[in-house]
């Protein structure tokens, strides 16, 4: 009888463990992933308002050099790596969200 509980009690540990291994390992890799996105995003939308409010008298690629040496040592600070095509689009999504908002 012990023999029997043991097995079965072995079974349910092995199936906690993939199921863990399987998609509760994953599930909270894109939900760490999708937390710095939002913290990236949080700080790209805040300087670019930044470099357009301190900066006007510059010209845009100066402000998106200014733009992009603040968010790399800010990314550098908080261990985050991303590459500088997606730093760019974050950015240009930052200068367009806050183009239309200058509209509305």
């Amino acid at each position: 009888m012990s023999e029997i509980v043991f097995e079965i009690l072995k079974l349910i540990v092995l199936l906690t463990v993939f199921v863990v291994t399987c998609y509760l390992i994953p599930w909270i890799r894109v939900k760490i992933g999708q937390d710095k996105l939002a913290e990236i995003t949080k700080w790209a939308n805040a300087a670019v308002l930044m470099a357009q409010q301190v900066y006007a008298a510059k010209t845009g690629a100066e402000r998106k050099a200014i733009v992009v040496d603040l968010l790399k040592d800010i990314l550098i600070a908080k261990n985050i790596s991303i590459s500088d095509s997606q730093l760019d689009m974050l950015i240009e999504a930052a200068v367009k969200a806050m183009k239309m908002q200058e509209r509305s």
